[in-house]
């Protein structure tokens, strides 16, 4: 499928948003080739499965949602575009005054990651319940996804400032940010870091 001139459907500022332009540099074509339409992933599912979007960008359990509906064609996916992944924030000030209680919740998240990996099927049925979804589409994306928590590193923290210039450069930014500024010093992420963690 050409994508110059057709409308685009994702969320602005998004990482959907950082994938579009990603993707669309990997065939030579530009942002300005496309006509952007904003609309909040949740929101653009329902009107995505009445066929009244003709390309969208989402991410599972989305996608899997409309592969089984058997109403998408994938033209590409985020492998080979060095997308950024995935965080869990919090307020700054509340790290640095609460290491030791973060360090036991990242321990549990991870604790739970490794257990959900080791146990698909019983992972899915848990949260096909809660997200309202259908087992055999939670199944899908249980088996796609990525598991194992990261500490945050140098070349973590390089990723983001790259896709913060990334943004920047392509106007989604008003201003470029130092993502340094909202981070944490090494001494404090290794205070909030449980040696199961992942260091690469």
């Amino acid at each position: 499928m050409d994508l110059k001139g057709q409308t685009v459907v994702f969320q602005k500022a998004s990482a959907s948003h950082y994938f579009i332009i990603r993707a669309l540099e990997d065939v030579g074509l530009k942002y300005s080739d496309i006509k952007v339409q904003s609309i909040p992933t949740v929101e653009s599912t329902a009107v995505f499965m009445q066929g009244k979007i003709p390309v969208w960008v989402t991410s599972d359990p989305y996608l899997a949602l409309v592969e089984k509906a058997g109403k998408v064609r994938v033209l590409k996916t985020a492998q080979g575009l060095d997308s950024p992944g995935g965080y869990y924030i919090g307020a700054k000030q509340f790290a640095i005054d609460n290491p030791q209680l973060l360090r036991i919740v990242i321990e549990e998240i991870d604790k739970i990651q490794r257990w959900a990996e080791a146990h698909p099927k019983e992972t899915a049925r848990l949260i096909a319940h809660y997200q309202k979804l259908p087992l055999d589409v939670m199944e899908v994306v249980i088996k796609r996804r990525s598991y194992g928590l990261r500490a945050i590193s140098p070349d973590l923290i390089k990723d983001q400032q790259r896709v913060a210039d990334y943004f920047y450069k392509n106007g989604v930014l008003p201003k470029p940010i130092n993502v340094q500024e909202a981070l944490l010093t090494p001494e404090q992420y290794a205070a909030i870091t449980p040696p199961t963690i992942s260091q690469k």
